[in-house]
Order: C-alpha cells, then structure tokens, then sequence
C-alpha cells in the first residue's frame, strides 16, 4: 500500500489509505500489548481476553478488507496492483481457515469479512473483474468446507485424548481401588505402608496398624448368599470410612473379610480407643439382607510399630496380623494388642 501511494496510484484516495495505515499501526501496537492473562488469573480475565483478543482479529480483516476494496476500485482491471492484493487476501483467508478451525465461528467469520465485502463490491461496480470475483467465490466456499473439515478433525482428537486420559486415569483407579467396597486393595496399602513404615522409622516417630477380619462370614455366606455376604463387606467398609476420617489415614481391604487400617502419627492407646469403638459400632449395627438382619462382629489386633524389634514393613504387618488371630483364638468380637 506504501508503494502504491508513493508512485501515485492511491493519490485520489491518499487520505483514506493514509487512515487505514494508521489504523493497521494501532491494531498493532494494541496487539503488541495485548499480552493474555496468567495461567493462574481468574476464569473472568481469561475470557475477556479471548473476547479482546477476537475483536482485534475481527476488525482487522475488515480493514485488510476495504484495502482490497479500494485496490479494485482504483485499478479496475486484473493489474499488477489487483492481482498482488488478491493473492495477498488469498494467504491470508487460507492462514486464517487454518489457524483459527479450532473454533468454527471465528475462522469463518475471519474469511467472510476478509472477503464478502469486497466481493460483492467487485461483482455489482466492476464487470471487468466478476471472472477473479467468481474464483474467489468459490474459493471461499471451499475454505468454509476446510474449516468444517478441521474442526471436526479436531473435536475427534480432543474427544480421543479425553477417552484415552479418561481410561488410563479409570485403570489406575482400579489398580489401586477394591472395586466391591470402594477401598484401597492389598497393591495400594502394601506400597503406602512400606512408605509410611519407613518415613516413621527415620523419624522414630508413630505409626499404628489395625488388622481387622470379619468373624463368620463363611457361615454368613452359606446361610444368606454371597449377595448378602457382599453387602455385609459393603456395610463394613462404610463404617470404617466414617471412624477414620484423617486424610493421612489409609483403609484398605487386602483380603475376602481381611480390613487394614494405617494410622500415621498414631500413639498405640489411641489406636486401641478406635479399634474398639470400630467392634462395638459393628455388633451394635445389624445389617438388614433382604429384610434379615445381620450381626457382623470383627476380630482386631492392633499394634504400634517397634523399631528396636521390627525389621521390615512386613515383620510389622506380621506381628499385628497374629493378633488379630489371637482375638479370633479368644472368642471373636474383641481387639488385642500386638
């Protein structure tokens, strides 16, 4: 447009393109400053910027659109000048179809301001240039199908990603999850004890165990059904996540009817409290099967970790673990200490 002005081509209409000039300066420079929010800004500026951010393109392409417009109207003709303008708006309609599919109505507004304007003012004023009118015509619809096109290529790779983070993040979960009660498993409370374990061993600091086994679940599942049996294993969970209530505790099934519960920066008296509340809270509870109730009682043994004695998590593990077979040796429905 420079070029133009200066060899005298625009002179008729030098103040015009002298605005559009400056007009395209300050779009630039408020595009220079329009520099997007931080990652961690509120969900408002994000927004606004996007909104800021579509206006500048928008006006833009209006503006590259009247230069086109005023190039035709002073050439007239197919010249040098037209032709330059018009692969120009080519470029840039096909850079903007493509950069900007992601989202369908932006990208097609970019294209139709860019051109129809100018278009439609070519094939109404100036018959000498309806034949490149017609090409651009078409060229545009064939931008628009490339937008679709893009944007559906696009929405399919989001949707697929999304499925495959969905269903990684759905196998981990269920590495780690019992899918019956919804508790960790057996994998998931061996790796967080041993981290446990050894973080209290460097620390000599406090670290508790439970292992809890629920008395006559075989004699529950051949009288009431293995139905019954899982709700009892359901119900039990339930109330063991409503005693242990700390984000740092851990409670897991690792077992048929076999609990463990992990109690960090937990002295031994205060583990035995909750054990017991955890045997009366279980008998003092029936669970209806079916209309029939059921008395569930558990057997505990209970155990702070020795580190003058203790060798490894699974000697721990090992030792309350005898307790709990222990209760089961004396009566059942009772807590003994490691």
């Amino acid at each position: 447009a420079i070029s133009q002005w200066i060899g005298g081509h625009f002179s008729p209409q030098a103040p015009l393109v002298l605005a559009l000039l400056v007009a395209f300066g300050v779009l630039g420079y408020l595009r220079w400053r329009h520099t997007p929010p931080l990652p961690e800004a509120p969900s408002a500026d994000h927004q606004a910027w996007w909104s800021r951010h579509w206006w500048l393109i928008h006006i833009t392409c209006v503006l590259w659109c009247i230069s086109f417009a005023i190039i035709g109207f002073q050439e007239r003709e197919a010249s040098t000048a037209f032709l330059v303008a018009t692969v120009a708006t080519i470029t840039f309609t096909a850079a903007s179809s493509e950069t900007y599919s992601l989202s369908r109505l932006h990208a097609m507004l970019t294209v139709l301001l860019m051109q129809v304007p100018a278009l439609v003012f070519f094939s109404v004023d100036l018959p000498a240039l309806q034949g490149v009118t017609i090409v651009l015509f078409f060229y545009m619809v064939y931008q628009a199908l490339h937008i679709r096109r893009r944007a559906d290529e696009y929405d399919n790779q989001i949707l697929t990603e999304y499925t495959l983070i969905t269903s990684r993040a759905e196998i981990d979960r269920l590495s780690r999850q019992d899918v019956l009660t919804g508790l960790f498993n057996r994998r998931e409370y061996e790796a967080a004890f041993a981290s446990q374990w050894q973080l209290a061993q460097r620390q000599q600091g406090h670290l508790a165990l439970m292992v809890l086994d629920l008395d006559h679940f075989k004699r529950i599942n051949d009288a009431h059904g293995h139905s019954a049996g899982d709700v009892c294993l359901k119900h039990v969970a339930d109330v063991l996540r409503q005693r242990v209530r700390r984000s740092s505790d851990m409670v897991a099934r690792i077992g048929g009817e076999e609990f463990v519960i992990v109690l960090p920066d937990t002295h031994l008296d205060e583990a035995l409290a909750l054990a017991q509340t955890l045997c009366e809270n279980l008998a003092s509870a029936p669970v209806l099967c079916e209309g029939v109730p059921i008395t569930l009682t558990v057997s505990i043994g209970v155990g702070a970790m020795q580190w003058e004695s203790d060798s490894s998590p699974q000697a721990s593990f090992s030792r309350v673990d005898a307790a709990c077979y222990a209760a089961k040796a004396q009566g059942r429905n009772r807590v003994v200490r490691a």
